[in-house]
């Protein structure tokens, strides 16, 4: 859900930034001769805000470059997206939001348009009840199959379990959520159709706000994913290695444009 996504760039802003830069790439082993060089990998981007702190635009450097620009109604609140083939301003997909009367997303309807003879809309519908949310998805990709999420939220209203299912009988995943005093994630227990763990995620505590790894259990699997950052002047994160079992398989760089 593009909503989703947007969520994610917006909670990397903080007050008097103007321009983040992503950028990321893996090590890759070239064998002859043999040698050790990075790789662009996926999930790189530059994200423009104003002094209010709201995401202007952004652009994805990928194997198609594109960009997102984000409008807002008067009081700020995201309404709708419109996404960009950079090269041409091609009108590649764009979304429209609605929501409650208690500011909750109601709503969220995604067009994309990269198929020249069709235009493709996936319906995104959010109910409430109590302390549970469902989602009803339809028109992913274009295909027929219906997608449900039903979310449930404690007290603090902090997701406790989720489960998501397509055509209401095959089941996509399953979760339920344990935190901390300080509302941490530390605990991320996977379900199989029988309601029975089937995997453990044990997240490692958190450092400034940012995640420090986590320890993944199952029956075929068991590793260690851990995050190392460095930091600038301002506490703002400028690299990030993501490491599983103290190998490096990833690596990030942001760089931080202030007002």
């Amino acid at each position: 859900m593009l909503l989703d996504q947007f969520k994610i760039y917006n909670s990397e802003y903080e007050k008097g930034i103007k321009k983040i830069s992503v950028r990321s790439s893996y090590p890759k082993i070239i064998k002859e001769p043999i040698d050790l060089k990075l790789e662009k990998s996926h999930g790189n981007y530059d994200l423009f805000f104003n002094r209010k702190g709201l995401l202007l635009h952004s652009v994805h450097n990928e194997r198609d470059n594109y960009k997102v620009i984000y409008g807002y109604n008067s009081k700020g609140v995201l309404i709708a997206t419109m996404s960009l083939l950079s090269e041409k301003n091609e009108l590649l997909s764009q979304s429209e939001f609605m929501y409650d009367d208690k500011g909750r997303i109601k709503t969220e309807i995604d067009r994309s348009f990269s198929d020249m003879d069709k235009e493709e809309a996936t319906n995104i519908i959010h109910t409430y009840a109590d302390n549970k949310e469902i989602i009803f998805i339809t028109g992913v990709d274009g295909n027929e199959d219906e997608y449900t999420i039903y979310l449930t939220y404690d007290s603090k209203h902090r997701i406790i379990e989720e489960k998501a299912l397509t055509n209401e009988d095959e089941l996509n995943n399953w979760y339920k959520n344990e935190y901390d005093k300080d509302d941490n994630l530390i605990r991320e227990i996977s379900l199989d159709k029988n309601g029975e763990p089937d995997g453990v995620y044990e997240f490692i505590q958190f450092r400034k706000g940012l995640e420090s790894g986590y320890k993944f259990k199952s029956i075929d699997s068991n590793y260690l994913r851990e995050y190392s950052y460095t930091f600038n002047e301002k506490g703002h994160w400028i690299s990030q290695v993501m490491m599983n079992d103290g190998l490096p398989i990833r690596f990030y760089e942001r760089t931080i444009e202030y007002y």
